[in-house]
């Protein structure tokens, strides 16, 4: 059972009952409980290891080949993770709740976990660690995640070397995917696993309860979005999440906040 108490999750399931435009938000959390490393904190992998060499064009650039042999072996290693109940309740979320609420996620992780779960239409702000694409940005790329043969080619259309599809230090966000979340105008947030230390995608969720909008937090720790969300739920993302999105989808709680509104009215 998570940190956090059961009525916790029930009132913070509450306020996020009458949204029509809920946001997801997951961070490295969310995939560590699937036996993914985090980049950050105390025994992340930006403290074992050079991230300029290994994530960043000139890292690239000076040793292609080292940077493909740290990226071919991250893939290995997710892709032996498994989604664990918290990933497949978003699942369950997009797909059970009445067509008046949409549901769209975004995540800061280049993981493919959450697609594996059965999350639909995923944004992924940093980019995806199972493309492979043009470095030169020609257009081309492959989602290579059936036998990782790509990385060892040149691009098929100009020639040139092929990278990770990850977005490294240095390089701008996919503005796709930045005017997909501006364009949804969401009326709720859920932020799991997050440090709300990367920015711009951190500014979104205290944006939204400055406005009076319910943001709930789940993680196993503070962080600096805990104090401005409507709601702090203390726990891992495989724990807490089930309950919550069970609470969401419940006809009672969805029932009762209707009522709530009538005599509010």
């Amino acid at each position: 059972m998570a940190t956090t108490e059961y009525s916790d999750i029930a009132y913070a399931a509450q306020a996020l009952a009458g949204c029509q435009r809920l946001l997801v938000l997951t961070g490295a959390g969310m995939s560590a409980d699937s036996g993914v490393p985090t980049f950050r904190g105390k025994d992340g992998l930006w403290t074992q290891i050079d991230a300029e060499k290994l994530a960043s064009v000139d890292g690239f650039r000076a040793d292609p080949e080292g940077v493909w042999e740290w990226y071919r072996q991250r893939r290995f290693e997710v892709a032996s993770c498994r989604p664990h109940a918290g990933q497949r309740a978003l699942a369950m979320l997009q797909h059970y709740l009445p067509q008046s609420l949409s549901v769209l996620v975004a995540t800061t992780n280049e993981d493919d976990l959450l697609e594996r779960a059965g999350v639909s239409d995923v944004l992924h702000v940093h980019g995806r660690l199972f493309d492979t694409v043009c470095s030169q940005h020609c257009g081309w790329s492959v989602s290579d995640d059936q036998d990782n043969s790509w990385s060892l080619c040149p691009c098929p259309n100009c020639g040139a070397l092929v990278r990770p599809g990850s977005t490294w230090f240095g390089e701008h966000l996919n503005e796709q995917v930045l005017h997909s979340l501006e364009r949804f105008d969401p009326d709720g947030c859920v932020v799991v696993g997050s440090s709300s230390l990367v920015q711009p995608i951190a500014a979104i969720p205290p944006e939204l309860a400055l406005s009076g909008r319910p943001v709930v937090e789940i993680n196993i720790e503070r962080t600096p979005l805990s104090a401005a969300a409507t709601y702090y739920l203390g726990g891992s993302a495989s724990s807490v999440l089930p309950l919550l999105i069970d609470q969401i989808t419940s006809a009672v709680v969805r029932s009762q906040h209707v009522e709530e509104r009538v005599v509010e009215g």
